[in-house]
Protein backbone atom coordinates (compact mmCIF):
# COMPACT_ATOMS: atom_id res chain seq x y z
CA UNK A 1 0.00 0.00 0.00
CA UNK A 2 2.64 2.38 0.55
CA UNK A 3 4.54 1.68 -2.21
CA UNK A 4 1.48 1.84 -4.89
CA UNK A 5 0.87 5.86 -4.44
CA UNK A 6 4.26 6.72 -5.56
CA UNK A 7 4.42 3.38 -8.37
CA UNK A 8 4.12 5.96 -11.39
CA UNK A 9 7.06 7.90 -10.24
CA UNK A 10 9.12 5.22 -9.62
CA UNK A 11 8.27 3.69 -12.99
CA UNK A 12 8.27 6.67 -14.76
CA UNK A 13 12.41 7.28 -13.57
CA UNK A 14 13.86 4.06 -14.62
CA UNK A 15 17.34 3.73 -14.26
CA UNK A 16 19.91 3.30 -17.31
CA UNK A 17 23.45 3.84 -17.81
CA UNK A 18 25.34 4.88 -21.06
CA UNK A 19 28.14 6.66 -21.75
CA UNK A 20 28.36 10.84 -22.80
CA UNK A 21 31.66 10.51 -24.35
CA UNK A 22 33.59 11.28 -21.04
CA UNK A 23 32.76 8.13 -19.02
CA UNK A 24 30.09 6.29 -18.01
CA UNK A 25 26.94 7.91 -16.37
CA UNK A 26 24.25 6.24 -14.54
CA UNK A 27 20.36 7.49 -13.44
CA UNK A 28 17.99 5.88 -11.83
CA UNK A 29 15.54 5.81 -9.25
CA UNK A 30 15.97 3.95 -5.80
CA UNK A 31 13.31 3.25 -2.10
CA UNK A 32 14.77 3.03 0.55
CA UNK A 33 12.56 0.53 2.30
CA UNK A 34 15.27 0.04 5.40
CA UNK A 35 15.18 -3.70 4.97
CA UNK A 36 18.60 -4.28 5.76
CA UNK A 37 19.75 -8.86 4.92
CA UNK A 38 22.55 -8.20 6.53
CA UNK A 39 20.95 -7.20 10.39
CA UNK A 40 19.65 -9.54 12.58
CA UNK A 41 16.30 -8.30 14.12
CA UNK A 42 14.86 -9.42 16.57
CA UNK A 43 10.73 -9.34 16.21
CA UNK A 44 9.24 -6.11 18.00
CA UNK A 45 12.91 -4.40 18.20
CA UNK A 46 14.88 -1.25 17.02
CA UNK A 47 18.74 -1.42 15.76
CA UNK A 48 21.31 1.69 15.93
CA UNK A 49 24.72 1.23 14.39
CA UNK A 50 27.26 0.67 17.06
CA UNK A 51 29.63 -0.55 14.59
CA UNK A 52 29.64 2.73 12.30
CA UNK A 53 28.12 4.90 14.87
CA UNK A 54 27.00 7.66 13.11
CA UNK A 55 23.76 6.28 11.30
CA UNK A 56 24.08 3.70 8.37
CA UNK A 57 23.31 3.73 4.74
CA UNK A 58 20.72 2.81 1.96
CA UNK A 59 21.86 3.08 -1.43
CA UNK A 60 23.50 6.69 -2.07
CA UNK A 61 22.37 8.44 0.73
CA UNK A 62 23.33 8.32 4.56
CA UNK A 63 21.07 8.65 7.77
CA UNK A 64 22.55 9.95 10.66
CA UNK A 65 21.68 9.34 14.59
CA UNK A 66 24.38 10.36 16.79
CA UNK A 67 24.77 7.90 19.99
CA UNK A 68 26.26 8.14 23.36
CA UNK A 69 29.88 7.96 23.29
CA UNK A 70 29.93 4.58 24.78
CA UNK A 71 28.00 3.67 22.02
CA UNK A 72 25.38 2.14 24.27
CA UNK A 73 22.64 4.80 24.23
CA UNK A 74 20.42 6.31 21.00
CA UNK A 75 20.83 10.41 21.66
CA UNK A 76 19.35 11.70 18.57
CA UNK A 77 18.44 11.23 14.25
CA UNK A 78 17.34 7.65 13.25
CA UNK A 79 16.95 4.90 14.90
CA UNK A 80 16.04 1.70 12.91
CA UNK A 81 12.49 0.11 13.76
CA UNK A 82 10.18 -3.23 13.63
CA UNK A 83 8.57 -2.04 16.63
CA UNK A 84 4.56 -2.52 15.39
CA UNK A 85 1.16 -2.38 17.56
CA UNK A 86 0.63 -5.91 18.79
CA UNK A 87 -2.52 -7.35 17.18
CA UNK A 88 -4.91 -6.60 20.05
CA UNK A 89 -3.94 -3.27 19.81
CA UNK A 90 -3.11 -2.01 23.32
CA UNK A 91 0.14 -1.13 23.97
CA UNK A 92 -0.21 -0.64 28.05
CA UNK A 93 2.74 -1.78 29.18
CA UNK A 94 4.94 -2.12 26.10
CA UNK A 95 8.37 -0.16 26.13
CA UNK A 96 9.83 1.88 23.24
CA UNK A 97 6.44 3.43 22.22
CA UNK A 98 8.22 6.39 21.37
CA UNK A 99 9.74 3.96 18.32
CA UNK A 100 6.35 2.36 17.89
CA UNK A 101 4.53 2.43 14.70
CA UNK A 102 1.07 4.23 15.48
CA UNK A 103 -1.25 2.21 13.06
CA UNK A 104 -3.66 -0.11 13.11
CA UNK A 105 -3.26 -3.27 14.63
CA UNK A 106 -1.00 -5.75 12.03
CA UNK A 107 -2.13 -9.42 11.17
CA UNK A 108 1.72 -9.81 10.20
CA UNK A 109 3.91 -11.21 13.13
CA UNK A 110 7.20 -9.96 11.87
CA UNK A 111 6.63 -6.68 10.09
CA UNK A 112 8.40 -4.37 8.15
CA UNK A 113 11.44 -2.31 9.04
CA UNK A 114 11.00 1.53 8.95
CA UNK A 115 12.93 4.41 10.57
CA UNK A 116 11.91 7.24 13.34
CA UNK A 117 14.03 10.20 13.88
CA UNK A 118 13.95 11.59 17.14
CA UNK A 119 14.53 15.55 17.34
CA UNK A 120 16.22 15.80 20.88
CA UNK A 121 15.84 19.17 22.54
CA UNK A 122 19.65 19.32 23.33
CA UNK A 123 21.12 20.74 19.57
CA UNK A 124 24.56 18.52 21.07
CA UNK A 125 22.68 15.58 21.04
CA UNK A 126 21.94 15.84 17.35
CA UNK A 127 23.90 14.63 14.07
CA UNK A 128 24.66 17.66 12.25
CA UNK A 129 22.40 16.77 9.25
CA UNK A 130 19.75 14.08 9.30
CA UNK A 131 20.32 12.77 5.41
CA UNK A 132 23.13 12.93 3.14
CA UNK A 133 23.81 12.20 -0.71
CA UNK A 134 27.57 11.89 -0.13
CA UNK A 135 28.36 12.15 -4.39
CA UNK A 136 27.86 15.93 -5.04
CA UNK A 137 30.93 15.54 -7.14
CA UNK A 138 29.76 13.20 -9.34
CA UNK A 139 26.23 13.56 -9.62
CA UNK A 140 22.84 14.82 -8.09
CA UNK A 141 20.20 13.45 -6.30
CA UNK A 142 16.47 14.43 -6.17
CA UNK A 143 14.46 13.45 -3.70
CA UNK A 144 10.71 12.72 -4.77
CA UNK A 145 8.80 11.60 -1.64
CA UNK A 146 8.66 9.03 1.49
CA UNK A 147 5.82 8.12 3.76
CA UNK A 148 5.30 9.17 7.25
CA UNK A 149 2.79 8.71 10.07
CA UNK A 150 3.16 8.87 14.14
CA UNK A 151 4.29 7.11 16.97
CA UNK A 152 2.08 5.65 19.21
CA UNK A 153 3.91 7.28 22.04
CA UNK A 154 3.25 11.18 20.05
CA UNK A 155 -0.63 10.24 18.86
CA UNK A 156 -1.58 9.13 22.91
CA UNK A 157 0.21 12.62 23.92
CA UNK A 158 -2.28 14.85 20.86
CA UNK A 159 -5.16 12.67 21.85
CA UNK A 160 -4.97 13.71 25.82
CA UNK A 161 -3.52 17.52 25.20
CA UNK A 162 -4.12 18.77 22.01
CA UNK A 163 -6.94 21.56 21.99
CA UNK A 164 -8.86 23.45 19.08
CA UNK A 165 -6.15 25.16 17.05
CA UNK A 166 -3.54 22.93 17.83
CA UNK A 167 -0.89 21.40 14.92
CA UNK A 168 1.65 19.04 14.99
CA UNK A 169 4.29 19.04 11.70
CA UNK A 170 7.27 17.97 10.03
CA UNK A 171 9.12 20.49 7.82
CA UNK A 172 11.86 19.00 5.32
CA UNK A 173 14.68 21.58 4.31
CA UNK A 174 17.14 20.70 1.29
CA UNK A 175 20.85 22.10 0.87
CA UNK A 176 23.20 22.22 -1.70
CA UNK A 177 26.55 23.72 -1.57
CA UNK A 178 25.24 25.70 1.92
CA UNK A 179 22.41 26.94 0.25
CA UNK A 180 18.60 25.92 0.57
CA UNK A 181 17.29 24.19 -2.15
CA UNK A 182 13.40 23.87 -0.55
CA UNK A 183 11.05 22.89 1.33
CA UNK A 184 7.98 21.04 1.86
CA UNK A 185 5.58 20.19 5.09
CA UNK A 186 3.19 17.93 6.10
CA UNK A 187 0.72 17.84 9.30
CA UNK A 188 0.53 14.43 11.63
CA UNK A 189 -2.25 16.30 13.86
CA UNK A 190 -4.12 19.57 12.96
CA UNK A 191 -6.99 20.42 15.21
CA UNK A 192 -7.58 23.50 13.40
CA UNK A 193 -11.41 24.85 13.12
CA UNK A 194 -12.20 22.58 9.94
CA UNK A 195 -10.10 19.01 11.06
CA UNK A 196 -9.41 17.05 14.12
CA UNK A 197 -6.96 14.40 13.00
CA UNK A 198 -4.53 12.50 13.97
CA UNK A 199 -2.27 10.82 10.89
CA UNK A 200 -2.46 6.59 11.99
CA UNK A 201 -1.63 5.79 8.62
CA UNK A 202 1.59 5.98 6.28
CA UNK A 203 0.99 9.20 4.32
CA UNK A 204 2.66 10.75 1.53
CA UNK A 205 4.97 13.09 1.79
CA UNK A 206 5.78 15.02 -1.35
CA UNK A 207 9.38 16.13 -1.19
CA UNK A 208 10.00 17.33 -5.02
CA UNK A 209 10.17 20.76 -3.98
CA UNK A 210 13.65 20.11 -2.45
CA UNK A 211 14.90 19.61 -5.29
CA UNK A 212 18.38 18.23 -6.03
CA UNK A 213 20.52 18.54 -2.74
CA UNK A 214 23.49 17.03 -0.39
CA UNK A 215 21.59 17.66 2.96
CA UNK A 216 17.71 16.84 4.15
CA UNK A 217 17.07 18.45 7.42
CA UNK A 218 13.94 17.98 9.38
CA UNK A 219 12.06 19.70 12.08
CA UNK A 220 9.28 19.00 14.20
CA UNK A 221 7.11 21.70 15.07
CA UNK A 222 4.17 21.78 17.23
CA UNK A 223 2.20 24.14 18.80
CA UNK A 224 2.60 22.59 22.35
CA UNK A 225 6.64 22.63 23.18
CA UNK A 226 5.99 19.39 25.31
CA UNK A 227 4.85 17.22 22.27
CA UNK A 228 7.14 13.80 22.11
CA UNK A 229 9.37 14.68 18.80
CA UNK A 230 9.34 11.53 17.08
CA UNK A 231 7.76 10.98 13.62
CA UNK A 232 8.01 7.42 11.14
CA UNK A 233 9.21 7.10 7.74
CA UNK A 234 9.72 4.64 5.07
CA UNK A 235 9.69 4.11 1.43
CA UNK A 236 11.94 6.95 1.01
CA UNK A 237 12.16 7.22 -3.12
CA UNK A 238 14.84 9.26 -4.83
CA UNK A 239 15.96 9.77 -8.01
CA UNK A 240 20.36 10.03 -8.28
CA UNK A 241 22.52 10.72 -11.64
CA UNK A 242 26.10 10.13 -11.12
CA UNK A 243 28.98 10.22 -13.80
CA UNK A 244 31.89 7.98 -13.32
Amino acid sequence: MKKFLFLLITAALAASCFDDGSGMRQSYTATADFNYAEIAYFPDSTFFNTQTPDGFAYDALNFYHQLSPDKVWFDGGFILSCLQMPVSGKTEGLNNNNYRCYLQPLKTQFPNNYTVFYQNPEPGFMPEHAIKFPFTENGTCTMQGCFVTNTVEVAEYVKKNFELGDRLTIKATGYLNGTKTGEASINLADFSAQKDSIVSLWTPFELTKLGSIEYVDFEIISSKPDTPPYFCMDNMIFKVDVSY
